[in-house]
């Protein structure tokens, strides 16, 4: 019987969110309403409630969940090695991340877009600057000498994450995650000019 139960709260809460990010596509977050979701889902909205507070509940654990996942697979410890970084396992991460954003492209998309909610790519940033954050204090870069400071070096390789995802999902996902991937880790290591060509003079 538990199990049962189990199963149909997955599945309602599954349909809710399906009909919740259809409904910010077709209409906008800012204009749905609970009955709007509990029609769309083919529930009451005694039901939403059993399961969500309001909008704000749903569109929070929504995007919680969607985070979580993404959080995961930063992991610096992977290819920082007291002051020295794997090219090749720091790429791998980096299509990780794409290759995950690509499994949930139409929530990106959407999210991304103007209809969806307000502030999502700076909540996003945050996120991933937080992530990066416990990284480093568990490496102990915040100890190290280094000639950039470290919260200025997250700010950079998470504003350089977003800008270029969201490039990516408003562009179709023209690219796969692998080429992604490497032109973001060029984009790093190498900097914006010398990886497209330009000569640098002194």
């Amino acid at each position: 019987m538990f199990k049962k139960t189990d199963l149909r709260v997955i599945r309602t809460r599954k349909m809710i969110k399906e009909s919740f990010i259809d409904l910010i596509q077709e209409k906008g977050y800012e204009s749905i309403t609970i009955r709007d979701i509990a029609d769309n889902a083919l529930i009451n909205r005694a039901t939403f409630y059993l399961h969500y507070v309001d909008k704000q509940d749903l569109v929070d654990k929504l995007i919680d969940e969607v985070f979580e996942e993404l959080t995961d697979i930063i992991n610096p410890c992977i290819y920082i090695q007291k002051k020295r970084v794997n090219i090749s396992q720091f790429q791998s991460m980096i299509e990780a991340i794409f290759t995950n954003i690509f499994h949930h492209a139409t929530f990106y998309q959407i999210m991304l877009s103007e209809k969806g909610v307000h502030g999502f790519n700076r909540r996003m940033q945050e996120v991933i600057q937080e992530k990066f954050r416990k990284e480093f204090a568990t490496i102990n870069l915040q100890e190290q000498k280094f000639s950039t400071p470290p919260e200025l070096l997250i700010h950079f390789i998470s504003s350089a994450l977003i800008g270029t995802v969201e490039w990516w999902v408003n562009n179709d996902l023209v690219y796969s995650p692998k080429h992604m991937a490497v032109q973001l880790v060029h984009l790093v290591t190498i900097g914006p000019l010398q990886s497209s060509g330009f000569e640098i003079e002194a």
